[in-house]
């Protein structure tokens, strides 16, 4: 099976684009408005840019199923304004919560009352954090690069926000002796396609043969 997406129909039922590219991380990432309104909202589009310094990027789509009711999203708007953001790890046991930020609530409301979850207030940004969270990225927001999507009205018209880490909130429960993530005991939630998800709860290390210790240490994240 292939097909041409700018040309062609889909010859699948379900359209694999996003399906083949899996699992992705989960960016439940927390704004504030101007207003101080909090927004919590989970985006399957996100991952890490650089190291050096520590940079992240959404992808945010715009809202709206109709051609003359497409709008940008309260999570672009409060970043642009407040010129911050927070990224919240999501585990198997935050799946439900997580799932409930995801519906399309206006503007004045707060997604973490709706979901039952606790903020804790950020060091560096405005914006909170996840108290349930074990790890959190505090953000400072750099720029929106935006694409222009093919759909009428605009609805593929993609917000591609990028921000500096400037605060790493990582739970003493969640390290192991040796320093690394535990990641059997986190069960951090990845995005596969469709409605499906995966549990990153089993790893394997695999170290690139011929590669210097100093590199070596900075794709590891270790001093050499």
């Amino acid at each position: 099976m292939h097909y041409c997406p700018q040309t062609e129909n889909c010859p699948l039922t379900f359209n694999p684009f996003k399906a083949c590219v899996a699992p992705r991380p989960i960016g439940w990432i927390s704004t504030i408005s101007k207003e101080g309104i909090c927004n919590l909202a989970p985006f399957s589009q996100f991952q890490n840019l650089s190291y050096d310094p520590p940079m992240v990027m959404i992808a945010i789509n715009q809202g709206g199923d109709e051609p003359d009711n497409v709008y940008r999203k309260d999570t672009v708007k409060n970043i642009e304004t407040t010129g911050c953001f927070v990224y919240n790890a999501v585990t198997f046991d935050l799946k439900d919560s997580m799932n409930l930020t995801a519906c399309g609530y206006p503007p004045e409301i707060d997604e973490f009352e709706i979901a039952g979850l606790h903020k804790a207030e950020s060091l560096r940004v405005a914006a909170p954090r996840v108290a349930e969270s074990p790890i959190q990225f505090e953000c400072e927001y750099l720029q929106t690069i935006r694409i222009p999507g093919t759909i009428a009205g605009g609805k593929g018209t993609t917000d591609l926000i990028i921000g500096k880490v400037v605060e790493i909130h990582v739970a003493d429960t969640a390290i192991l002796p040796t320093g690394k993530l535990d990641y059997e005991s986190l069960r951090l939630l990845s995005r596969a396609g469709y409605w499906d998800y995966g549990v990153l709860d089993k790893t394997f290390s695999m170290k690139v043969p011929g590669v210097s210790d100093t590199r070596m240490a900075a794709m590891e994240g270790r001093k050499p």
